[in-house]
């Protein structure tokens, strides 16, 4: 069941997942290149999505330039000087702030918040949270390939101490985990309770 569904309700929620996006770190290499005609190249967009003219603004500031049904939007390329890694940012054509992220509409392009988009971690209950946390510290300590790295059923309060790791880090993210999984399977036990009621009723 994918996240963010809950059977037998209507859903009244926009996920990003379902949109196409822009994302800012493949359009890096544009700060270097000259102005001009452009083209992204993946299927999954429109190809009034795909073309965009390069252009620049005092000598300073890059920017896309798409045509869509005949209306120009705008996307700024922001470098941040602040940090060590010059991260750079698109701009949102509807309100201009500064986004790792926007995506693709029938006839526009808008970030998360103009679009009203969620998540779809925003929709998770509770005990699948604890899921995708638990697996997660799992692979962190142990490795995506560790037998049953993903399987709840499996308990890791006997798994081994990985070669590389100290004794100490090891029994810290070790206990972090078991406090994790304790608090999942009363969760489960709740959910389960409820499904029988449910069927029995």
């Amino acid at each position: 069941m994918p996240r963010g569904f809950h059977f037998g309700r209507v859903r009244k929620r926009s996920y990003t997942s379902e949109y196409c996006r822009l994302s800012a770190i493949t359009f890096k290499p544009l700060l270097e290149s000259k102005t001009g005609s452009y083209i992204i190249h993946s299927e999954r967009f429109s190809e009034q999505h795909k073309r965009f003219e390069l252009i620049e603004l005092g000598g300073q500031f890059k920017i896309m330039q798409f045509t869509i049904e005949g209306k120009k939007f705008q996307i700024g390329l922001v470098q941040d000087d602040s940090s060590v890694s010059n991260k750079l940012y698109i701009t949102c054509p509807c309100c201009q702030s500064k986004r790792q992220h926007i995506y693709a509409i029938k006839k526009a392009y808008a970030c998360r918040e103009c679009l009203g988009l969620k998540y779809l971690t925003q929709s998770e209950r509770y005990r699948d949270r604890l899921m995708r946390k638990i697996r997660k510290k799992r692979k962190a300590l142990w490795g995506n390939d560790w037998p049953d790295v993903n399987n709840m059923f499996a308990h890791t309060e006997y798994w081994p101490k990985p070669k590389s790791v100290h004794w100490s880090t090891f029994e810290k993210a070790r206990e972090e985990i078991y406090q994790l999984e304790r608090q999942y399977w009363p969760q489960v036990d709740l959910f389960l309770n409820k499904q029988f009621e449910e069927i029995i009723s």
